[in-house]
């Protein structure tokens, strides 16, 4: 690794108040276990996800395989890292976050344990746990960025809105319990309650994380990019999806298109920031297939079409990927950059030496794949589709895996040719 080379960097970021790599790999090592859960539930239930059982408790078990424990618990673990580096405040203690993620690791065990056996009860204790879970983590996180003085308007309040998002999905758990005994109509508030999770939580977290993201990648300024306009977007798309619990399902039909107004700023963002780059990553294969997808999504959603949520699944599964493989060999390289000679800062360029370069045009190739036989799967009722899509899903997630355990070989040799 050539020094000099950093000698020229600037980051924006304070990468010294990272906190140790076990913090957030807790969250993202046991993410990749729901993961394998949740795959393992597509395949074996290919035929009632093929008919559209959405209600049968099973299958309700493997979505939130997905959701609580894959996409939320990842996202929980990437903040873990990333508020402090971005925002330049001290992380919380490894006490601190164990704790956080044991009693949200008990919520989730509690509510398939629930749904696994039918117990209403169960249920009912493990969404008291996973509320107080996700009440700490917020206020921990929170008290963090109130104490930054690197307040950026877009990102500062992107990650806030995700934040409440996150919360505001636990609570509309609550309206669906609500809604069994008539207040509101029971679809209704389960399409704004999927709505939230995926839109407010972590449509606004990925909008907000992708401001800091790609340039980095791409070691390109994000100035003049408008950022703040789908963030701005997001929210008022939420809003209107909330809104409408008290009006109709048409003005939830107007938020989605406020939402595909998002989307589509997104896009334009990514193709700025990759245009004015000095140097192009195939990161960005993945993270345009991830937008692509969750655009068609946004698009069946204006028409209330179940396939949205599948495509946004695998857009969102694509996107954490992409951006995971280049991600988790950049914490692997900061430990072993500690011990090397150098700015803090070359941890950015020990990193390029560890990963795969094109492991994100594998996960385009992988979940565009799946993502095609999960909607033909769905769409024409053929199980062994719907179950094909779930291997592939293992299929990815292996890769993955193989891409780590590489950037951790070459840290190894790394710290042994320093030795």
């Amino acid at each position: 690794m050539d020094l000099s080379e950093t000698a020229r960097y600037k980051p924006s970021i304070n990468i010294a108040q990272a906190p140790r790599i076990t913090a957030p790999l807790l969250y993202m090592g046991t993410g990749y276990g729901f993961f394998i859960l949740a795959a393992i539930g597509v395949i074996v239930l290919g035929r009632p996800i093929a008919l559209g059982r959405a209600g049968d408790p099973h299958v309700i078990m493997a979505i939130h395989f997905f959701t609580l424990g894959f996409l939320s618990m990842t996202a929980q673990g990437i903040l873990t890292q990333w508020i402090p580096v971005v925002f330049d405040v001290p992380p919380l203690s490894f006490r601190r976050t164990v704790f956080h993620f044991l009693v949200y690791l008990t919520g989730v065990i509690v509510f398939a344990w629930g749904l696994m056996f039918d117990d209403w009860r169960v249920l009912a204790l493990s969404g008291g746990i996973l509320a107080v879970a996700i009440v700490l983590w917020s206020m921990a996180l929170w008290g963090q960025m109130t104490r930054s003085e690197k307040v950026q308007v877009s990102v500062y309040r992107g990650i806030q809105g995700a934040i409440l998002g996150f919360n505001a999905t636990w609570v509309l758990g609550l309206f669906m319990a609500l809604s069994f005994l008539g207040w509101w109509p029971e679809y209704q508030v389960l399409r704004v309650h999927i709505a939230t999770a995926l839109g407010s939580w972590l449509g606004l977290l990925v909008l907000s994380v992708q401001l800091k993201l790609n340039p980095m990648f791409s070691m390109s300024k994000s100035e003049r990019t408008r950022s703040v306009i789908p963030i701005v977007l997001g929210g008022v798309g939420t809003l209107m999806v909330w809104a409408s619990l008290l009006t109709s399902s048409l003005v939830m039909r107007f938020g989605a298109v406020v939402w595909m107004g998002a989307v589509l700023g997104s896009i334009a963002q990514l193709v700025r920031t990759v245009r004015r780059g000095k140097a192009f990553d195939w990161v960005f294969v993945g993270v345009g297939t991830a937008w692509v997808l969750l655009l068609v999504s946004s698009v069946l959603e204006i028409w209330l079409n179940p396939l949205a949520v599948i495509m946004a699944f695998w857009g969102f599964l694509i996107l954490i990927f992409s951006y995971q493989s280049r991600i988790i060999p950049f914490m692997v390289a900061l430990v072993v950059s500690n011990k090397l000679p150098g700015p803090a800062f070359k941890a950015f360029f020990l990193a390029q030496m560890m990963y795969s370069p094109r492991q994100p045009i594998v996960v385009a190739v992988l979940g565009v794949t799946g993502a095609l036989l999960s909607l033909i799967g769905w769409d024409g009722h053929y199980s062994a589709m719907v179950s094909a899509s779930g291997v592939v899903a293992l299929g990815l997630l292996a890769t993955q895996v193989i891409n780590i355990v590489v950037a951790i070989g070459h840290a190894s040799k790394a710290r042994e040719a320093k030795a």
